[in-house]
């Protein structure tokens, strides 16, 4: 890829293809989905490399910071080991990274 089109790409709002398999904390994961990832269910890495797999936040608010959208609050429902519990804000957002969670898989895929 020449020099200018990287260039082009990363001033884009577009998510780039090649940091697909970086890990993301929750920011960077779902703010490129529409809303802000609203409805997404998404999973935090330290619970899957510990075998926690019907575990996981539905995100239900994002209050994103103006200046740095990878940054602010967001709030789901959590599920925890298949038990619905309440909504609370989703804590370490920043901390770990996230995968989206699919019924029967996690991964870093769409």
């Amino acid at each position: 890829m020449t020099s200018i089109a990287k260039e082009l790409l990363k001033n884009s709002a577009y998510p780039i293809l090649r940091d697909s398999h970086k890990q993301k904390n929750l920011f960077e994961l779902i703010n490129v989905f529409p809303n802000y990832g609203v409805g997404l269910k998404v999973a935090p890495n330290h619970w899957i490399k510990k075998g926690i797999l019907e575990s996981y936040y539905e995100v239900t608010k994002v209050n994103p910071r103006m200046k740095n959208i990878n940054h602010g609050k967001a709030f789901g429902i959590k599920v925890w080991k298949g038990k619905v519990l309440n909504e609370e804000r989703i804590h370490g957002a920043l901390k770990w990274s996230w995968y989206r969670w699919r019924e029967g898989r996690i991964g870093r895929w769409n």
